[in-house]
This record gives structure tokens, sequence and C-alpha cells, in this order.
């Protein structure tokens, strides 16, 4: 009786496994069985007919499977030659779990270690090997030479072999648990040490305005609201000085201050006294390394890099030249002292003098920014004797109006084309770069190359690419424009600068656009800056007609105006039509859409050259910059611009909805 049990257990697990490995044969089989012995009632010769063809297709079907049989076994015995698993009893005794598989991620064979670490009992044939590999396909583990995975709550590392078998190619994955190591590992990196520097933005103007009594008041208020959001997540808080603090935090503790996105910049931003927004904001480097120092001087980068990029955000040094920013929707607050311009203007003078000649360089598709601003450095540079050249496109500059008021009023010969700087270049040659900061955005990258002695002077929000060979990085992201820099070095440069008329509305000119007509980034100094052009004789109204347009342009400006569609509160448009002045329309439509009832930004798309070019503005609501960023570009809170190749309006569409809406959310 016990061997009648024990032989129909066994005739019972031979089927279930004859039925997964398989199943179409054993079903074809049952249901032709079925028709035959129905055929059977009526005809008996077809039925045997039906037989045959039966018995013939099973004969094929095991013939098949023995060819996948041999074909298995040969693989499985290249991988066992080329791993010499021989000196350990073969794969099947292989002292770590190996499974092998073919190039369609077709599961092949596996060890008993195997089967007992990753299976309950043996899935059918054709199990794709993804379902044991987090999900990652053969395209990944070719790729590397090991890959991390997650199976039953267990760790492991896959490493991977492959070898050729009559023209095929079978793989071999064996896995090493380390479940402990790699726990160990990520205890060990979440408490890594992370050095944050803090700033207090504008505290000493904000201040300046209450007694002393009420001033510690209001500091104790912003100190407390620092080390109770600090001391929520375990860091260390030590206070520097007056509006300085510095903050030791693990990087698990980090990660989860991303997660809040830095809700203490809203709590500073947010911070009142007396029933007022006080509009006090910080400042946050953030940096890790492989010691203390390390960390430390991480912090200090990324900490100049929030201030260059106007404050009021968190910069988390990621890599070398690689940073992660939070924040950064408020304002910026013009916070410069004459006493770094007087510095600056006394340097550069001198740099100058030790110099054989000067080129001037602004960024690609010159504007009148660009173009003014490096006219007044011509200046400077003539006063002090020196042969200077202004390097820009003709064909490409968007300032021709002024290129042709210069001419006419006597300062023609200042600009040479980007081909023609081969003579120019000596030994000791200087490159000023005025209204930018980034290399590729120069007009002749190459050019920089070949100069060794460079001057940055720019007013654009620092980027993570930018210049850093400069002898002289002259960065003010609350100045207005580089036209309104240049007019104050002009005025602190120790000897006498000859300013012509049309150089001061040359200057005026690049003041006049950055700002919007003084509308937008204008401070105390701007003004100041105008006002010393104007006493040098710049005319206001021949500044306005360097920005008058063809009536082509006018009408293709209001095209784009009326086709625009609405993104949640941004006006997008799209200059999807020819046009010979394609940049100037782009912008000024941009420019025009914001004065639409409930455009808080602005951005206007145009095709050149199979890239998609976006022109971003807004007045502050959104900031632009972030959103341009997201998308490879940058600029301005208010002003920002990029560049996407290879792309469709459509495709370039669907990014720059995407950038919006996580710049939305990131001020949420």
């Amino acid at each position: 009786m016990k061997k009648t049990q024990k032989s129909n257990k066994k005739t019972a697990k031979d089927f279930s496994l004859l039925l997964k490995s398989n199943p179409i044969t054993v079903i074809f089989v049952a249901i032709s069985t079925v028709f035959c012995v129905a055929t059977a009632f009526f005809d008996y010769r077809i039925a045997l007919i039906e037989l045959c063809v039966v018995a013939v297709a099973v004969i094929a079907a095991l013939i098949i499977k023995d060819a996948e049989f041999r074909r298995l076994r040969g693989s499985v015995a290249a991988i066992d030659r080329k791993l010499s698993a021989e000196k350990v009893g073969g794969l099947a005794a292989f002292p770590m779990p190996i499974v092998i598989f073919d190039s369609l991620e077709k599961i092949l064979w596996y060890n008993n270690l195997f089967l007992g670490s990753f299976l309950k009992e043996r899935p059918r044939s054709g199990s794709d090997i993804k379902q044991f590999t987090s999900g990652q396909g053969l395209g990944v583990i070719r790729e590397r030479q090991f890959i991390n995975c997650e199976f039953g709550g267990k760790m492991y590392t896959a490493y991977c072999s492959s070898t050729e078998y009559k023209n095929e190619t079978a793989y071999a994955l064996y896995f090493v648990e380390d479940t402990e190591l790699k726990a160990y590992k990520e205890k060990y990196e979440n408490s890594r040490p992370v050095v944050m520097l803090i700033s207090l933005d504008g505290a000493d103007d904000v201040l300046r305005e209450f007694r002393e009594s009420r001033q510690a008041e209001i500091s104790g208020g912003i100190e407390t609201i620092i080390e109770n959001w600090f001391a929520g997540f375990g860091c260390l808080v030590k206070k520097l000085g007056s509006g300085r603090f510095i903050v030791v935090a693990e990087s698990s503790s980090v990660e989860k201050m991303k997660e809040d996105k830095f809700s203490i910049l809203s709590l500073v931003r947010s911070y009142t006294y007396g029933g007022k927004v006080l509009g006090l904001t910080l400042s946050i480097g953030a940096g890790s390394g492989k010691d203390l120092s390390e960390c430390e001087s991480s912090a200090r980068t990324a900490l100049d890099m929030a201030l260059g990029r106007g404050g009021d955000q968190v910069a988390v040094k990621t890599g070398k030249n690689e940073y992660e920013f939070f924040g950064g929707v408020a304002k910026g607050v013009e916070k410069r002292t004459k006493v770094r311009t007087r510095r600056v203007a006394l340097a550069i003078e001198e740099i100058i003098k030790s110099s054989s000649n000067v080129l001037i360089m602004g960024h690609r598709f010159a504007d009148l920014d660009a173009l003014g601003s490096a006219v007044g450095i011509a200046m400077i540079c003539r006063a002090l004797k020196k042969d200077v050249k202004i390097v820009m496109s003709s064909k490409t500059t968007l300032a021709a109006p002024l290129c042709k008021h210069l001419t006419e009023n006597g300062l023609d010969g200042l600009l040479i084309e980007p081909a023609d700087t081969d003579e120019y270049i000596e030994g000791r040659t200087l490159l000023v770069v005025v209204d930018t900061h980034r290399k590729s955005f120069l007009e002749s990258p190459e050019l920089f190359d070949l100069i060794g002695t460079v001057v940055v002077i720019d007013h654009h929000r620092k980027t993570v690419d930018h210049i850093n060979k400069a002898v002289i990085f002259y960065h003010e992201p609350y100045a207005s424009s580089a036209s309104e820099m240049v007019t104050e070095l002009i005025q602190y440069t120790a000897c006498d600068v000859p300013v012509p008329k049309a150089c001061a509305e040359a200057l005026l000119s690049g003041i006049t656009l950055d700002t919007k007509n003084f509308v937008l980034k204008t401070g105390v100094r701007t003004f100041e800056a105008a006002a010393f052009l104007r006493s040098l004789g710049a005319d206001t109204v021949a500044v306005k007609q360097l920005f008058a347009n063809s009536m082509n342009t006018q009408r293709d400006k209001s095209e784009v105006v009326k086709n625009a569609v609405m993104y949640k509160n941004c006006a997008v448009g799209a200059v999807d039509f020819v046009s010979d002045n394609i940049r100037i329309v782009a912008a000024q439509a941009a420019d025009e859409l914001l004065n639409v009832d409930g455009v808080s930004a602005s951005f206007v798309m145009f095709t050149e050259n199979s890239t998609v070019n976006i022109s971003a503005r807004s007045y502050g609501e959104i900031n632009v910059q972030l959103v341009m960023e997201q998308l490879g570009g940058g600029g301005h809170q208010t002003m920002a611009a990029a560049q996407l190749k290879d792309e469709t309006f459509d495709s370039a569409l669907s990014l720059l909805c995407d950038s919006i809406d996580k710049v939305n959310e990131n001020i949420k």
C-alpha cells in the first residue's frame, strides 16, 4: 500500500515537471488525443491519420527538445571550461549560486545553490533573467563588470561571464550574497560628515533701521530659527560671527534636508518683526570630502556659488564641478560697495598697463549691453595708451544700430571679426570678457584658449561652468548690467578717461536694455551710473532710437504675441515663421507678453540651425534662470535663455513645461 502511494506521488511529480518543462507539447497531445477518440466514433481511418500526425508532431518536438538540450549542455560545458569549474566538481557543485541564460535573456540552466537561494521550485522553461537582477537586462549586464541587485530581502553582487558556443553566446551570472557588507557600507556613507556654511544676506542693511536693543532681538530670533531647524536633523550648529554660522551634519541628515527642500530658507525669508516681513534671506553652501578640512573647503566654494547666483538659496557641492541648488526665489537686493569697485578698477588698470595690447570680447549674438560695456573698456585702454580691439561678428550681432552709430560718430576701427584676430595675439595680450562668464557662450571660444591673461566682467548669476582661469573675476550679480559695472570702473580709474558722447550713449543703451527701461534690477547705483553718463552728454533720444524696429519686425512681434498660449501662469509663444530679425523678434515678444494680465513669466521659442532657442522673461515672481538651467541654459532671475539642439517645437515645449513644473514644485 505504501509503495503504491509512493509510486503515485512520484508519477504525479514527474507529470508536474513534464507539464512545467513542456506545457505546449503536453497540452497539444492531450487535445489531439481527445479529437482522435472523438473521430474514431465516426471514421476510424481518419482517426488513424490523426494519430500518425500527432506521433510525427511529438517526435519532431522531442527532436527539437533534444537539440535544445544538446545546445544547453554545450553552453554549460563551455562556461564550465572558461570558469575552470571542473576543479571544484563542475558548475553543479560551484560554491556560489550560478545561472546561465542566452542573448534573449532566457534562463537555460542553474545550479543547486541558485535553486536553494532564489527558487522554491523550478521555474517553467523560458523564465526571464531580469526577475533575479532587479530588472536589469542584458544590455546593462554586458556594459558593467558586475551589477548590484536585490532578491528575497537579500542583497547580491552578480558577476557576469560569457562564452561563444556554435555561433551563439551564453552568459553566466554568479551571485555573491553581501547583504551585511552593503548594510555597513550604507551606514558608513550615511554617517559621513557634511559641513555647511551659512551667511545671513542683507543683515547690515536691514538692522541699520533699528536701535541696538532691537537689532539684538532680531538677530536672536533668526539665530533661534537656525538652531532649532538644524537641531531637528541632529546637526551641530556653531555661530562664527555676525550673520555667519557653521553646521556639521551627517550625509543622511542632508538627504532629509533635501527632501524637505531646505524649508529653513522660507522660514527666514518670512521672518517678521513688529508685524513686518524684514526680507532677510540665507545663503548656504554644503560640501563633503575625505576629511573635515576638505569638507570645509567644498562648503566655502559652494557658498561662493550660492552668493554668486544671487543668494537666498542652498548650493550643495556633489562633485568637482557639480552642484544641487535649492531655493533662489527671492528678488536680489543691491549689496555692493564702491570700495570693491575702486579696488577692481585699480587692479584692471595695472593689468592693462602691463599688457602689450588688449582684446575685448562678449557673448555670441552680442547685444547692446555686451557692445556698450566693451566700448567702455576700450575707452579705458585708449586712455592708458594701449592698442585695443573689440572682437565681434558683424553678421550675428543684435546691436547693428549701435555699430552704425559708433561708426558715424568717429569710433570706427574698434571692431574686428573673430577670424581676423591672429595678427593681434602676442605674448602679453590681455583678453577682457564682458557680459558673460561662460566659455561656451563666448563670441570665439578658440580665441579664449589662445590667450593666457583673462579678465572677466559680468553681472549674470553664476553658473557651474564659469571661467575659472581669470586673473580678475569681477562678478556682481546684483548689478543691472555689465554697462553699469563698466561705467563705475570708468569713474574710479586713476587716469582721466575721455568718454566720447557716442560711448556714453552705448553704455546707457546697455543699461536701458537690461533694465527694460529702468524697471527691472534697477538700484540706486543704476540711476547714479545713468546720471553720470547723462552728464557726459548721452542723449536719451539717440539711445531710444537704437531700439527702433522696422515695420516687419514690429509686425512679426505682434504675430507672436497674438498666437501665444498660456501654460499655468506662463505665456508661451513661438516664432514659427521666417523673420529677418528672429532673435530680436523673440526677445521683444517675450518682453511684450509680460504686459498681459495674469502672466508671471513668458517664454518665446524659435528655431535656428536645427536648434530650438528659448527667450525667457519675468518680473521676478518666477525665477526664469532656474527654469532655463533645467534645460542647460542660464541668465538672471528675470531674464534668461536656453538652447535645445536637435529638438522640435513640440518636444521643446514638452521639456519647457516639465521644467516650469519642477521649479513651481520647488517653490511650494
